[in-house]
């Protein structure tokens, strides 16, 4: 009998049942009564909705979601490409690296769906280890020095560690890129959630280096819209023929529907620089922290996301031990080896666990991993 390996996907979907599901990296959180206020008068943006004018919507949609992120819009260089998921478009991206036979260094570690999506295409992948950000310019320039892939594949911040690339680092990857003739895809799906001093312009960046990319930016992992969600992949000059070609065999356009409501959540998040998304993450991890003080799980992550990566400071347990112990009392979490798709022993000790979710959720999960930890006793690493 075969055994089929289950993917984080997977285990995502068995726990979308249960209340206490701090699993998926999607936005369930309580709405602000100015959301609540808006999605009540929502059914006009159905009524109103027309697809004629669907394009200039969103173009619309593209420029506000990028001011947001203090990213420049510019569409005389990018073009913008919607899509159902973040997914679908790395699924584009891989059917444009399987038809030119590239080779992609991927960042490690990530979701791992990215890798998956590349190696079901036989995308020859290469790690390209975040430590190479983290651990200062000198890892950086020995990394690029033993680069064979043709494309760089990055997450910033990344999934599930919160690891940004920096703007020095970000300029030195892009330069590289220019040199050596290299593409560059950059997953920025969670740049929402960094402070003001940490973001800067990578369309500007990428435009003026004149480099191949594509960037992919995506909207489920801030805002509480049942699902609804705009993605949308931004592809420079060179590339825009054959990723629209491929494009148009998945999607005739979005709806002008979710479009509209999208923008809607984008217009109020504007209201306060998307202080609020922030300030809720922070709250709930601060929550987090004082209902586990005690606990053999510590923060292993940058505190940049709405994820927390956890590290189990145990000797006999591992991340999927603890995982299955949670799962048993109601919490559902991630365990951490899948992350790491091509050296999974460096994700043992670690769980993913999600904080876009309803402060009381995160209490009440908090306060099972407590009593896990009572039941246990101090078995906690000595290392």
């Amino acid at each position: 009998m075969t055994v089929v390996e289950r993917n984080l996907t997977q285990e995502e979907v068995d726990a979308l049942p249960f209340e206490l599901n701090l699993s998926d990296g999607h936005a369930f959180r309580p709405w602000t009564p100015a959301e609540s206020e808006m999605l009540s008068g929502s059914a006009r943006f159905f009524t109103e909705s027309d697809r004629r004018g669907g394009q200039r919507a969103e173009a619309e949609y593209i420029r506000r979601y990028l001011a947001l992120g203090a990213q420049s819009y510019l569409p005389g260089h990018f073009t913008g490409l919607m899509s159902y998921s973040a997914s679908m478009a790395v699924e584009m991206v891989a059917n444009l690296l399987r038809m030119r036979n590239l080779s992609a260094a991927l960042i490690e570690p990530c979701f791992d769906n990215i890798a998956d999506i590349l190696k079901r295409h036989d995308v020859p992948l290469q790690p390209f280890p975040e430590t190479a950000f983290t651990d200062g310019p000198a890892a950086l320039e020995r990394l690029l020095g033993t680069l064979t892939a043709d494309v760089i594949f990055l997450v910033s911040p990344n999934n599930p560690t919160g690891t940004v690339v920096g703007e020095e680092a970000f300029n030195r990857v892009v330069e590289y890129c220019r040199t050596n003739g290299k593409l560059l895809v950059l997953d920025g799906c969670f740049r929402i959630y960094l402070s003001d001093d940490e973001v800067y312009d990578h369309y500007g960046i990428l435009a003026a280096s004149g480099i191949d990319c594509v960037v992919i930016e995506d909207t489920g992992k801030v805002w509480p819209a049942a699902e609804l969600k705009a993605p949308f992949l931004s592809v420079s000059p060179n590339l825009v023929g054959a990723v629209s070609a491929m494009h148009s065999d998945f999607l005739l356009h979005l709806s002008p529907f979710t479009v509209r409501l999208i923008t809607e959540f984008v217009n109020l998040a504007e209201a306060d620089n998307g202080r609020y998304l922030r300030e809720l993450v922070l709250k709930n991890r601060e929550l987090f922290e004082k209902t586990v003080p005690t606990s053999f799980l510590s923060t292993d992550d940058t505190r940049k996301l709405g994820l927390a990566w956890l590290k189990v400071e145990r000797d006999d347990l591992d991340g999927e031990d603890v995982r299955k112990l949670l799962a048993e009392r109601g919490v559902q979490v991630l365990s951490g080896e899948r992350f790491y798709w091509a050296s999974p022993h460096l994700g043992r000790q670690h769980l993913r666990m999600a904080l876009l979710r309803d402060p009381d959720v995160v209490v009440r999960a908090g306060q099972v991993i407590a009593g896990l930890a009572e039941e246990l006793g101090d078995g906690r690493s000595r290392r």
